[in-house]
């Protein structure tokens, strides 16, 4: 699963039940669910990452923001092929494969396939797989129709299929006297403030089985040299099964509480999802106004069993829960750009109307309370956003800009409270402020780009364990009245010929509105900022580039640091991660000639976390109950490698 945060809004929690805060697309199509989104398979052009509240250009709604992956599609032009090889430390190997075939003047195919192994970055000394394995193989292919000269057909195929194990829940810290059920449970040696090469599992470590099948279609007919219809309809599928022992190097004998022998806890997941969309596209000019509307929508359909789990020895106690999503959305965006001042003042205004229907149907009898539920509501909502700029001259633009936001409602598919589940959690809206700065200088050798905001939040969904012995059992609750700003700056410098610096900083100031919680699951006690939100962060990133007699060089060192963060809205649960910074290079030699034969080599030498720095990724209180004080999962240690292309 992939969690995406920006300007400190993202989702801790995932779950299918839950809109992402920040919306996830390639080339413009939706993905419902971060669930199997981290597959390797398309040939990549840009990315593109729209920071603020979304909604009236494309696809869903998103309070964060939005991250849509452009890829290269099939060509007409000529046939291409391009082969990448990576080698690197722990095992590691990537082959990636591109062929564009031309066949004939208006039609083309093209094909990627890849196939990433890599062994785990924790060797397990006990009982199944290391920990970190990684095993993904992927398959995409293009199809492109030049129709007419005013009417393009892509369609994509992609398969992907996914094999990996966990990562380390790594025990960090203990204290026996921190939970009446720490006397029931057992560590092994396996507890360290440091990250751990190698630990023995006490139970079965098991390899994930995640596979996903999607088809894509985009047409796109240029009516007039001022009008374009566009179409984008997807359909896809995942079949998903995902194994997780929190504390794999515990059990415990929970017998005198009337439980079993064995694990403290065992999640094994089998989600069954499936997710439709289909949007209309009108883009234009007339004089001095362009504009795009359209209409959007999407539903999908999920199914997750964790029936097989286990809970402090435990196991075979249902644990379903199925859900059906529907949403519907009409949005309309136009800029008008006035003669007045030689065109330099550029007005957008902006509008998203949206209606979203959930459903869920819950049987959960492994909470510590069991009970069967149901959920059923719709929301609507619009959100309308307006900006103004100003061309300052050629090279330089400021701009204001307000922009509502809108997530719907619904209800946790691991919900450990009847009364929670019924009523489930209201939408989520958000109200941003910006000011902005874009240009270019010193004879286009500079651009910097800079942005101050503020963002009040209502309904936060904050996720929070109501179950109180498993951390498992979760619902959202919502947090009003609060408060999100700060800054962010970028900068590009040619230094000299071939010599780029990179860097960017970010500021973020964060305010609960709410100390406490009271819900049907008892009072939560909140801290006072948002988790995974850095206060401070910045990267920096040198690149140099030199032609040789036969070839080019090529130079990348780049680093990147933020500060730490809190890890959950429940002041129980939160966990701090300490600060970290990431340095990582790279030296290719490009563009190598093969002589007689067609296309070129490149050689790439890299490598990531070169100082092979401990980081947290996630890390947690949750365990408390059972002495654990504090459980983490690392970040990968120093990485390297070597990756060889041919391309044509």
């Amino acid at each position: 699963a992939i969690r995406l945060f920006i300007r400190g809004i993202g989702v801790g929690d995932i779950q299918v039940t839950q809109d992402p805060s920040v919306a996830l697309y390639t080339d413009g199509v939706y993905m419902g669910t971060s669930f199997g989104a981290g597959f390797e398979g398309v040939d990549i052009q840009r990315v593109e990452v729209l920071r603020g509240p979304q909604g009236t250009l494309y696809g869903r709604n998103a309070t964060g923001g939005a991250v849509n992956i452009i890829t290269r599609r099939a060509s007409t032009e000529s046939v291409e092929f391009r082969q990448d090889l990576t080698a690197g430390n722990m095992g590691r190997f990537k082959s990636k494969t591109m062929l564009n075939l031309p066949l004939g003047d208006s039609f083309a195919a093209k094909v990627n396939y890849v196939i990433s192994e890599r062994d785990g970055y924790v060797e397990n000394d006990g009982i199944g797989e290391d920990y970190g394995l990684e095993d993904r193989e992927s398959l995409a292919v293009d199809l492109r129709w030049e129709a007419t000269a005013n009417l393009l057909l892509d369609y994509r195929y992609e398969s992907a299929e996914m094999k990996d194990s966990q990562r380390l829940e790594q025990i960090v810290t203990i204290d026996p006297s921190a939970g009446f059920l720490s006397a029931f449970t057992t560590f092994n040696t396996d507890v360290s403030k440091d990250q751990l090469d190698d630990v023995t599992s006490l139970q079965e470590i098991f390899r994930n089985d995640q596979e996903v099948d999607s088809h894509s279609v985009w047409l796109t007919w240029d009516i007039s040299d001022s009008l374009t219809l566009k179409t984008i309809s997807s359909w896809r599928e995942l079949d998903s099964l995902t194994n997780g022992n929190a504390l794999s190097t515990a059990e415990g004998d929970y017998t005198a509480i009337g439980f079993g022998i064995g694990a403290v806890n065992v999640g094994r997941f089998d989600l069954d999802f499936e997710q439709s969309s289909h949007e209309i596209q009108l883009l234009g000019t007339y004089d001095s106004l362009e504009y795009v509307a359209g209409l959007y929508y999407y539903e999908d359909e999920a199914t997750q069993d964790g029936s097989s789990s286990t809970s402090l020895g435990v196991d075979g106690a249902p644990d379903i829960t199925h859900s059906e999503n529907e949403s519907l959305a009409v949005f309309a965006q136009a800029t008008w750009t006035p003669s007045v001042m030689d065109h330099r003042w550029h007005i957008t205004l902006g509008g998203r109307y949206s209606e979203d229907d959930r459903s869920a149907e819950r049987n959960n009898q492994r909470a510590t309370e069991a009970f069967t539920g149901s959920y059923d509501n719709d929301f609507s909502n619009f959100n309308p956003s307006l900006t103004v700029a100003f061309d300052v001259n050629d090279d330089m633009n400021v701009y204001g800009k307000v922009v509502s936001g809108y997530k719907s409602g619904g209800t946790s598919q691991r919900s450990a409270n009847a009364t929670l589940f019924s009523q489930g959690f209201d939408e989520e809206d958000i109200l941003s402020y910006e000011l902005g700065y874009k240009g270019e200088f010193w004879d286009r050798r500079a651009r910097l780009n800079g942005a101050i905001f503020y963002m009040e939040i209502d309904g936060q969904q904050s996720s929070v364990q109501t179950d109180p012995i498993s951390s498992g059992g979760r619902d959202f609750l919502p947090v009003d009245g609060n408060t999100i700003q700060g800054l962010e700056v970028d900068l590009n410098l040619l230094l000299a010929e071939g010599l780029t610096l990179t860097a960017s900083y970010g500021y973020l100031d964060t305010e609960l509105g709410e100390s406490s919680l009271d819900s049907p699951a008892g009072t939560f006690e909140l801290i006072d900022v948002y988790p995974n939100a850095p206060e401070n962060s910045y990267s920096l990133a040198l690149d140099y580039q030199h032609s040789l007699a036969l070839g080019e060089l090529g130079f990348n060192i780049n680093y990147g640091w933020q500060d730490d963060v809190q890890t959950s809205f429940n002041e129980v649960e939160n966990s701090p991660i300490d600060s970290y910074g990431l340095l990582g290079a790279s030296l290719s030699w490009s563009d190598i000639s093969l002589g007689d034969l067609p296309g070129s080599l490149r050689v790439l030498f890299w490598g990531r976390n070169l100082t092979d720095e401990e980081y947290g990724l996630v890390q947690s209180a949750a365990w408390s109950l059972f002495g654990v004080t504090k459980v983490q999962t690392f970040g990968d240690p120093r990485t390297y490698g070597m990756t060889l292309t041919y391309q044509y």
